[in-house]
């Protein structure tokens, strides 16, 4: 298995990842620009022209491009995140071209329809409004937001019911004009597709339709001032009422950007904190205790910073002895560190995550996309499995003490006792 990376003149880029023994081909049009990108007044466009390349072009109407995908079989749909947009689909080689120049079609000639920008608003205010009702979300949701707090990564990736209905296509036509440029796009294709079809393709309904000569202050635009964005953690809480049964509370606490070293000792770390039923945290809080029925920990991190974020949920009255309970967790993992069992159980479970992510065609080529956008290259299975390997428990440790001994941190909560001193419970 190998990825060949071609960049064009434009800009464009071109990756091809031929995986045998597969049937499915995954395609990515992968756009390098997200909310960070947002600036006041326009928040929430990325997720906004995510779901409007769906609703018609000068060819196709909404139903059309639905019905015409859904019946070559086509696994279709479409993400924004906070530093990129994606629009994917996985299908069958003898169905690939024709879902391609679907895609090609939505990304080139959508309409923005008047009537169809209304409706969609409609539908992203109910989607904002979901996760709103949604305890697990609405709480890191706002942890985010005072974690990240000055950062363009403190905002809600879909925006806020204002700013989605003050969207205009005029708006949505600059915003892709900025970013949704040759050199923000990159095409990738992964799994049983040889590197001459994919050329053919990509040069047939991406490559021959960039008909203009781009400025080059237009990639800059694209540029993510990592110095600025990078987050200034104080001791903050933020708490919403919210009248359900449980309480949800998020912690959040300090990680790393993708280019920091310590990345690779920070996840093994988490593994053995909360990921899995096997993690400490799970195996304290909820089968010692009995507190909670979920609790996990995980890792985001981006190119300016990130976070470790601990989440869970449980009735009101337990959460001053959850609080507790997982602050003294976290003190005798500073204090004594991981075992060497631990570790290796931990490192092992990263080892084996990263061999199964790269058996699907689709988590391959998303991967390969995300390595461009922030290397610039591909960083290969085994580059990845040689990193980890090279982790030592020492290594592991001192990502502890990184994260946690600086003992700072952020606490939301969404529940019905709002006034909880969460500061004073976690400390107590």
């Amino acid at each position: 298995m190998s990825t060949v990376i071609k960049k064009y003149k434009n800009g464009l880029t071109l990756a091809v990842t031929n995986m045998q023994g597969f049937d499915s081909v995954a395609f990515n049009i992968f756009v390098k620009t997200g909310s960070v990108n947002e600036v006041e007044g326009n928040y929430g466009i990325s997720h906004f022209i995510e779901h409007m390349l769906f609703k018609g072009t000068k060819k196709r109407n909404a139903y059309e491009i639905a019905k015409q995908l859904e019946s070559l079989g086509a696994n279709v749909n479409a993400y924004t995140d906070r530093e990129e947009t994606t629009y994917f689909f996985k299908s069958t080689l003898e169905n690939l071209e024709p879902c391609v120049e679907i895609l090609s079609d939505m990304f080139f000639n959508s309409v923005f329809d008047s009537k169809e920008m209304a409706r969609e608003k409609k539908v992203v205010c109910e989607e904002i409004s979901m996760y709103n009702d949604d305890a697990y979300s609405k709480s890191e949701l706002l942890v985010n937001s005072v974690f990240y707090a000055g950062t363009k990564y403190a905002n809600d990736v879909a925006g806020s019911k204002q700013s989605v209905k003050s969207i205009t296509r005029k708006k949505i036509l600059d915003y892709m004009q900025n970013f949704y440029t040759p050199q923000n796009t990159i095409i990738s294709f992964s799994g049983n597709i040889t590197l001459e079809k994919a050329e053919k393709l990509f040069e047939q309904y991406f490559l021959s339709q960039y008909h203009l000569t781009l400025k080059d202050e237009v990639e800059l635009l694209s540029k993510i001032n990592a110095k600025n964005q990078k987050p200034i953690i104080k001791h903050q809480t933020i708490k919403k009422f919210k009248d359900n049964e449980q309480s949800h509370i998020c912690i959040s606490y300090k990680s790393c950007s993708q280019y920091d070293k310590i990345k690779y000792p920070l996840v093994i770390m988490n593994n053995a904190l909360g990921r899995g039923m096997s993690s400490k945290l799970f195996q304290r809080i909820r089968e010692q205790l009995g507190l909670v029925y979920s609790i996990s920990s995980s890792v985001y991190c981006n190119v300016a910073g990130g976070d470790l974020t601990i989440h869970f949920a449980t009735t009101t009255k337990n959460v001053p002895l959850a609080l507790k309970s997982i602050k003294a967790e976290i003190d005798l993992l500073i204090k004594n560190g991981l075992t060497e069992t631990e570790f290796l159980d931990a490192k092992n479970n990263y080892i084996s995550s990263v061999k199964l992510a790269w058996e699907s065609t689709s988590s391959m080529n998303t991967k390969i996309c995300q390595n461009i956008k922030n290397h610039g290259k591909e960083i290969t299975k085994q580059d990845i499995l040689d990193m980890i390997d090279e982790v030592t428990l020492t290594d592991v440790n001192n990502a502890i003490k990184y994260v946690f001994d600086n003992n700072d941190y952020c606490i939301s909560y969404v529940g019905q006792n709002t006034k909880l001193n969460l500061l004073k419970k976690y400390n107590s």
